[in-house]
């Protein structure tokens, strides 16, 4: 059998393990067309293109984060004739995979077949059976990690992780659009139940956080770690007078925001070590600019800060992605020469054919075979799942047939990088007792 069809063969019939994403426990599916169709990544886009900001959701935030309070089909109707601004891009064409394959559509969504499609596909995302079809059938998802911790889902596929660890002093993913370190402070002490004056309070904070993990029903602990994190002023006697500053409302320099980030998060492991959780999840690289539109972010201290606190916690894993394609060989060496550090996927602005081929190849030059996971889907309805991974299949392809080509690769060794990089690794990165 020819190179390409053994490696073909193997991509078609691996097994996947999703270790992030934002699926509904209780849903998984999409409930209409709109939800499919101004999903955020293609909302900005649609948003960038010149629909107005306010045109498809009435807060102006994605419907991900805010109810639009705008029915589905008007929402589609509103946002179609933007599509076409959007052929050219990867998400544009994520979503017409996702019609054609998924939902057997061929025409091109437009206003003379809106009332007729939207039906469709609600019919289809109303089927008992669609889930499993989608995700074990399209996608041959086995489980899915979830970071939705509303309910809980009958299925035992569906795994839970907990994100939102509270490490940080300022926002950097806007909900509501408060950011600044008081209205975060306050948020926290919301959470509390009580006012946040000292160190030891928020110490304190972190403990009663820290037994969300304690039943052990959670996957990982994500964090959002902030590139500039820094150990420069993370003694407990600096964040005494950060939160002290914050109190009195005078503005935070890089460094005490990095250093609080720095010591919420060894405080945070220390008090996680009560758990039986050890792998933790750290998502860096994006920030979000009012209304709600992500940039790409990067500091020099932040490889730094994640070698010093993985060598400081060797009995946690660490698995990181970043939404900065400038961390691509950063985070290679530290997945390289760092045994408790992996790395993972291709997050929010990394998810495009060319930053995909660059991480892929990247790792597989430096980063040993066991410490990479090829695949994270981080979406919210089971429908994304597919384009996305329909993306990284075909590009991995394209790279092991041109390694086998050069004969630096075989295709036993081929079949073996991809057995790890979908199922195996992830699989014992985040402790998965597989059925």
């Amino acid at each position: 059998m020819k190179a390409i069809s053994v490696v073909r063969e193997a991509l078609d019939d691996v097994k996947i393990i999703d270790p992030h994403c934002h699926l509904r426990p209780e849903k998984p599916s999409a409930d209409n067309l709109a939800d499919i169709l101004l999903y955020h990544h293609l909302w900005i886009e649609l948003i960038s293109s010149g629909m107005d900001q306010f045109e498809v959701t009435k807060s102006g935030f994605p419907h991900e984060l805010v109810d639009p309070e705008i029915p589905p089909l008007e929402r589609v109707k509103r946002a179609v004739q933007y599509l076409p601004c959007i052929r050219n891009t990867t998400v544009g064409l994520f979503f017409r995979w996702i019609m054609k394959d998924l939902f057997n559509m061929e025409d091109a969504l437009g206003e003379r077949n809106i009332e007729k499609i939207f039906h469709n596909v609600g019919e289809r995302c109303s089927d008992p059976l669609w889930e499993d079809k989608v995700l074990r059938n399209y996608c041959g998802i086995e489980y899915n990690i979830t970071v939705n911790t509303d309910t809980v889902s009958s299925s035992k596929r569906m795994l839970q992780g907990k994100e939102g660890v509270p490490v940080n002093i300022v926002r950097e993913y806007i909900v509501s659009g408060k950011e600044n370190p008081m209205e975060v402070l306050g948020s926290m002490e919301k959470d509390f139940g009580k006012e946040i004056k000292h160190v030891s309070d928020y110490l304190d904070y972190l403990q009663l956080f820290s037994k969300y993990f304690l039943e052990g029903k959670y996957k990982f602990a994500g964090i959002w770690i902030l590139p500039c994190i820094t150990d420069e002023m993370s003694e407990e006697r600096y964040i005494d007078s950060i939160i002290k500053k914050v109190k009195n409302g005078k503005q935070l320099s890089l460094v005490e925001i990095g250093s609080f980030c720095y010591f919420g998060t060894v405080s945070f492991l220390k008090e996680l070590r009560k758990s039986k959780t050890r792998t933790i999840q750290i998502l860096t690289g994006a920030y979000v600019l009012p209304p709600h539109r992500s940039i790409t972010r990067w500091n020099r201290s932040f490889v730094e800060s994640i070698g010093k606190i993985a060598y400081e916690f060797e009995d946690f894993h660490f698995s990181i992605s970043s939404a900065s394609d400038i961390y691509t060989h950063d985070l290679g060496i530290l997945a390289k020469h760092i045994p408790n550090v992996s790395i993972a996927g291709y997050w929010w602005h990394t998810l495009y054919p060319f930053y995909i081929k660059k991480s892929l190849e990247t790792r597989l030059d430096m980063v040993p075979m066991n410490k990479i996971i090829g695949f994270f889907s981080d979406t919210y309805h089971i429908e994304w799942c597919y384009p996305k991974l329909k993306m990284v299949k075909s590009i991995l392809k394209d790279i092991l047939i041109e390694r086998i080509n050069r004969g630096w690769y075989d295709t036993k060794l081929a079949c073996v990088i991809i057995n790890k990089l979908f199922y195996e690794n992830p699989r014992k990165i985040y402790n998965i007792e597989t059925m």
